[in-house]
């Protein structure tokens, strides 16, 4: 298989295909064969100037900063389940979405039910004083 070629290459090899240069021309002063020329030129005439830079599939439907907020809320509740999700961002945000979406976009920023459990139980003050008390020595037995 071939290595990929870095993102300089890609944007040398797509200001040439402007100008019209030569396959062979092109190919050379990428260091890159014909064929990924060509390759290149007919996703340029196919998906346009845009698709080789960016990231193909659809644009996402919870924005980045609705996400970190989704993220705060989830850890003052954990225990809510995606639907429960989903009428928090409608209420809050006005923001329609799908139960699916939501769960794409938490997988995408590296939650799960575990985690935001885990997070919620070491922000909780009881249970932080209970860990401490179990782990500060007055119970052990000494031999």
């Amino acid at each position: 298989m071939a290595r990929k070629l870095a993102k300089s290459q890609h944007e040398q090899i797509h200001n040439m295909i402007i100008r019209k240069q030569r396959p062979h021309l092109i190919a050379e002063a990428a260091s890159c064969s014909k064929r990924g020329v060509y390759r290149i030129k007919e996703k340029l005439q196919r998906f346009g100037t845009t698709s080789l830079l960016t990231r193909a599939g659809r644009p996402r439907s919870i924005p980045p900063e609705i996400l970190d907020s989704l993220c705060e809320h989830l850890l003052d509740h954990p225990e809510l389940y995606h639907h429960e999700m989903v009428d928090f961002l409608q209420e809050r945000f006005q923001l329609h979405v799908t139960v699916s979406s939501v769960r794409r976009a938490l997988i995408s920023c590296g939650w799960s039910k575990k985690k935001i459990g885990g997070i919620a139980k070491a922000r909780n003050p009881d249970l932080r004083d209970l860990y401490s008390h179990n782990t500060s020595g007055r119970w052990r037995v000494t031999l």
